[in-house]
């Protein structure tokens, strides 16, 4: 017969594997839900771009016909290509395409959209990245110094410095950087300040060098504002149970603060993050234009004046859907990193 002992390891054994599977249980119906939710915003999103792209005067046909078209020129133009059928039969097309992973041919250069995408994403997304890489690396610790250090003049001279880094235009800003190290014009000329090179990243020293300035430009701005963000929340959190109880535990406020307070406020850290990220996607066409780099802004600005809508709905599109992945990525970050969520799930299974 089973002693108690062996019943006891038997239920221990057991309960880990009811709790996997409560979790799977739980876990399942979330990202159902949420992928649900994709799919629809993304379909409610392609009918806006496309009705608000038709609501815009001029066309394709109109562009390329120039000033010296007749209007029966423009016509045949215009019925070449498609643009003379029913909104809702070009709708249709056009989201039949996209679900077969067809992003069109743009209609003024007659090279796949996908391919225009795929080499512009090449330079926007790394820039991208490397602006917030430099943000969350200035942010963060400057922030947490901005709570825990023990001089007034210290705090108060990190948020002077954050109002005043955060209000400089990004234009200017990439202007001061490259008369500072732009090589040719710079005091210390050490870094690339135009262009991107022709190879791409079969040349990964020379790309990456001519993105440290326009990352620089951008990054330091946005490391301001998490600055303001991470001071704030800890601050919030500072006042928690969680860090009085590190401190009756024997650390300073500042340890409590630094190891259990930026736990506590990561989750609010990479909201602010995956809207940093999201920002730096479609706002870096200043940085693009004045670094002349190749980029995907400055793609979509160019095609939006040529009045290219295929091509720009598709981009808007591509563009949609990856703020909504960032979007899941942020949620599930925050059930990963937010104890008060964990609780509130492990509840609900209970």
């Amino acid at each position: 017969m089973p002693t108690r002992s062996d019943v006891v390891a038997d239920g221990a054994a057991e309960k880990p594997s009811a709790q996997r599977d409560a979790g799977t249980r739980f876990r399942v119906p979330y990202l159902v839900r949420r992928l649900a939710v994709f799919v629809v915003a993304l379909l409610v999103q392609s009918v806006v771009i496309f009705a608000f792209l038709r609501m815009l005067p001029g066309d394709a046909a109109m562009v390329l016909g120039g000033t010296t078209s007749t209007p029966e020129q423009t016509a045949r133009l215009r019925a070449h290509m498609g643009l003379d059928r029913s909104y809702p039969v070009q709708y249709l097309s056009w989201l039949r395409d996209v679900l077969h992973g067809n992003l069109g041919v743009s209609q003024l250069t007659g090279v796949p959209v996908g391919s225009q995408v795929g080499a512009r994403m090449a330079v926007t997304l790394p820039l991208a990245l490397m602006g917030l890489a430099v943000a969350l690396a200035i942010g963060v610790p400057l922030g947490v110094l901005a709570v825990t250090s023990r001089s007034a003049h210290v705090r108060r001279g990190l948020q002077i410095a954050s109002i005043i880094a955060g209000s400089i235009p990004a234009l200017w800003g990439g202007l001061l950087l490259v008369l500072l190290f732009g090589r040719g014009v710079g005091l210390v000329g050490v870094l690339p300040s135009q262009g991107f090179p022709s190879a791409g990243w079969r040349e990964p020293g020379r790309a990456l060098a001519s993105l440290v300035l326009p990352a620089l430009s951008i990054g330091i701005i946005t490391g301001a504002e998490f600055l303001r963000y991470v001071r704030s929340a800890l601050v919030d959190v500072s006042e928690s149970d969680y860090i009085a109880q590190a401190m009756v535990a024997g650390m300073t406020r500042a340890q409590a603060v630094r190891r259990v307070g930026l736990r506590l406020a990561a989750p609010q850290v990479v909201s602010v993050a995956g809207l940093a990220f999201a920002s730096m996607m479609t706002g870096v066409v200043v940085v693009e234009n004045l670094f002349a780099l190749p980029g995907f802004a400055t793609l979509l600005m160019n095609d939006l004046k040529g009045r290219d809508f295929l091509a720009v709905q598709s981009e808007l599109l591509l563009l949609s859907a990856l703020f909504l992945v960032m979007g899941l990525v942020v949620d599930l970050l925050h059930h990963a990193l937010d104890p008060r969520l964990k609780a509130a799930a492990k509840g609900e299974r209970a």
